[in-house]
């Protein structure tokens, strides 16, 4: 998603907030269509909508007209900012859900990709081979890589050391 920086809180602590070009998009389009329809909608009911009963028919063509006048730019401007806002609201709401919808697919993924190893493992109790599903014994080592993401590197551990390497162990 191609973000465009809309604005930066400078206070300590608060970070930047990035608006997509779509977030930002919604948010002209509602201010447009709050200026250029929902305003003047609002004010030709509010003028045919007499509580006292219907007004004499006036010209309708004039009323319109007459919502983009200088006495009637402080509704028009604020019917402008609240659907610019709700816009802006619509725009993230979909940003977000287009991220969360990328995250579930990246953790599908990541979970397809994994291994498990589960249940009971039949293990020699001298060697430390483990019996496969097949009946064949393997090395410990050779089972888990094939049944899980584990890899090996081998070591030796003090007490192995000082069984197998005693005469070089006292100078280790």
């Amino acid at each position: 998603m191609e973000y465009i920086l809309a604005y930066t809180i400078s206070s300590p602590g608060k970070k930047t907030m990035k608006v997509s070009k779509k977030t930002i998009y919604w948010s002209v389009i509602g201010a447009i269509s709050g200026y250029f329809i929902l305003h003047p909608i609002i004010h030709i009911i509010s003028v045919f909508h007499y509580p006292g009963g219907p007004l004499p028919t006036t010209n309708f063509d004039f009323e319109i007209l007459k919502a983009f006048s200088v006495s009637m730019l402080p509704w028009g401007l604020a019917f402008l900012i609240l659907c610019a806002l709700l816009g802006l609201f619509w725009g993230k709401i979909q940003q977000t859900d287009i991220e969360k919808s990328a995250a579930i697919l990246e953790l599908h993924k990541a979970l397809e990709e994994v291994k498990t190893l589960s249940g009971f493992l039949p293990i020699c109790a001298s060697c430390k081979k483990i019996r496969d599903d097949k009946g064949y014994w393997n090395q410990i080592e050779a089972y888990i890589s094939e049944h899980s993401e584990a890899e090996f590197s081998h070591g030796i551990c003090p007490e192995c050391s000082r069984k197998l390497y005693p005469e070089i162990y006292d100078d280790i």
